[in-house]
Parts: structure tokens; sequence; C-alpha cells
């Protein structure tokens, strides 16, 4: 009779120990899922800053901009014909 008494709360307290493992399992498992989210979300917003400096590189590097800086703050302009240097290679 002892044997068995003694197999029950054995066996209960194994039970409850599953049942508290499967408790802390589902609980860092929806941590895991909300991190998850929000870096997925983070993810998310800097595509889309990545997109906006993407835009805003290539309005900054168009030609006509950059050849009105050129001419503007640099002094340069067109190369006149009897400026040309031709180099020969043997």
């Amino acid at each position: 009779m002892l044997a068995k008494v003694l197999l029950v709360i054995v066996l209960f307290i194994a039970n409850v120990a599953t049942g508290v493992g499967v408790v802390y399992s589902k609980h860092s498992m929806r941590k895991s899922f909300i991190e998850l989210q929000s870096m997925q979300n983070n993810f998310d917003e800097l595509q889309i800053e990545w997109g906006r400096f993407q835009l805003e590189q290539s309005a900054w590097a168009t030609h006509g901009r950059v050849e009105k800086i050129a001419r503007e703050k640099l002094n340069m302009g067109l190369v006149h014909k009897e400026r040309l240097v031709f180099l020969k290679t043997d």
C-alpha cells in the first residue's frame, strides 16, 4: 500500500513538473515570437528608410546637379580644343 501511495506521489510530482515545463516553454516561445515581430517591424522600417536614402542619393547625384556644382564652385568647364593633349602609346 505504501508503495502505491509513493508511486502516486512521484507520478503527481512528475506530472506537475511536466506541466510547469510546458508552461515555461510556451511562455518562452511567445516571448521569442514577440521579439521576432518587433525585429521584423524594425527591418521593414529600415528597408523604407534605405529606399528613401537611395532616392535622395540619386537626386543628389544627377548629372545636371553635379555639372552645375562643378561649374559654380570648382570653376570647372568643358575643355577647349586648343587645350586637349593626346598621348600616343606604343
